[in-house]
């Protein structure tokens, strides 16, 4: 029932009141003694989307005055940080583009200018990509008189970790994903910085105009945003509400051709499906706005990923043994994906072959460290984990490029 409810009032949210239409999930008609508001309300922040229910919280009588209060409060620190993040964004993007050296925001600041209240959108960082690689020492050395620090946690291959005094981070990408544990996927990613240059526009964000990406590279990044993270520990409903109110808008047909050439090429088109369905279904998509994708899934699909996604709660923190959805459970498959860890652990010193015998100790080492000082979790139970995840891995045809017959 609690599950029913937040996707109901998230659809209302989203859609500033669309009414519904035949077939579509709604909220559930309920006395609020029904409801378990303790865990509505625990399951709302967990996903991260607790600021963007606000007004329609505030408008259901059911709800009790506590977790409207709850809900206020969540509001105002969204709307606080939204505006930190705001402004930190066009300072450095200005420091940048006075050295010559382009950068566009991606996600944060820039997705939220998509929703009826962009500054509910729940941020906490900054992403910022760098369409020419060669300029990144430049870009840091500006980062740097900018008043930043080098965070001491650098697990990118693609991008580097700054902070500011509070905290924030900013994280500068070269690549429009971290790699992938397929070489051709990574490939055909490494020119898409440059390739993206003639599709940046100059938005209103929040009253404050910034470069992000054109429609379909925006579409794209974040599609393979929500790849990268179902790949390991999975990812909440926060994703999802960007996919709706990306899509909820008008979108040139040139920019919606750009989309479905990127998805098909790089073999993500079965994923791009299956979230594009489950927002339709649940969170209220007009199906007429996605129709130019020719979706068909299966439901029962969908309905595995939606169990996926509200498992996962906000970047796959609800349980200590999500860590990897596997492509099968053979050993080579263990041992791929083993390699490929070692890399994202070990970015640099992963280049030297020589290296990789000890690299691989230390790895294992960790991993086996982590399970039962950090985690407190049995590694059965985490391969496990990564094995039922990697059924529904199965079924998006990851990699699998080209248009669909």
């Amino acid at each position: 029932m609690e599950e029913a409810y937040l996707l109901g009032i998230l659809r209302k949210s989203l859609l500033e009141g669309a009414p519904a239409r035949d077939g579509e999930k709604v909220l559930p008609s309920m006395s609020g003694g029904e409801l378990d508001w303790g865990k509505f309300y625990q399951m709302a922040a967990k996903h991260g989307v607790l600021p963007l229910l606000y007004d329609a919280l505030e408008a259901d009588e059911r709800v009790p005055r506590g977790i409207r209060d709850l809900a206020s409060q969540a509001a105002e620190r969204a709307v606080q940080q939204s505006y930190r993040i705001l402004f930190l964004c066009r300072y450095l993007i200005a420091g940048l583009e006075r050295e010559g050296i382009q950068a566009v925001v991606l996600k944060g600041v820039g997705t939220a200018s998509f929703y009826p209240v962009p500054e509910l959108r729940k941020s906490g960082d900054v992403d910022l990509l760098l369409t020419d690689r060669r300029q990144l020492k430049r870009a840091e050395a500006v980062l740097k008189e900018s008043g930043l620090t080098l965070s001491r946690e650098q697990h990118g291959l693609h991008h580097v970790v700054y902070e500011t005094e509070d905290s924030i981070e900013i994280e500068v990408h070269t690549m429009l994903a971290e790699p992938f544990d397929d070489n051709w996927i990574n490939k055909y990613l490494d020119d898409k910085p440059m390739d993206c240059r003639e599709s940046i526009v100059r938005a209103d964000c929040m009253g404050v105009e910034l470069p992000i990406l054109g429609d379909g590279y925006h579409a794209y990044e974040l599609l393979l945003h929500m790849v990268q993270h179902f790949l390991y520990a999975g990812f909440g409903l926060k994703l999802l509400c960007d996919w709706v109110v990306f899509w909820n808008r008008e979108i040139p047909e040139a920019e919606r051709k750009r989309y479905l050439r990127l998805v098909e090429e790089s073999g993500v088109r079965g994923f791009s499906d299956i979230v594009t369905d489950t927002c339709v279904r649940y969170l209220g998509l007009p199906q007429e706005a996605v129709r130019f994708m020719g979706i068909s899934v299966d439901g029962g699909v969908v309905e595995d990923f939606l169990r996926e996604i509200l498992e996962a709660e906000e970047f796959g923190n609800s349980a200590s043994d999500r860590m990897v959805a596997l492509r099968s459970g053979s050993l080579a498959e263990y041992v791929r994906e083993f390699q490929h860890q070692m890399h994202l652990n070990f970015p640099r010193a992963g280049r030297v072959f020589l290296l990789w015998p000890a690299l691989w100790i230390v790895t294992l080492a960790r991993f086996l460290h982590n399970n039962r000082t950090l985690r407190k979790v049995s590694t059965r139970a985490i391969l496990k984990n990564a094995r039922q995840r990697g059924r529904l891995r199965a079924e998006m045809r990851l990699w699998e490029r080209g248009p669909r017959s």
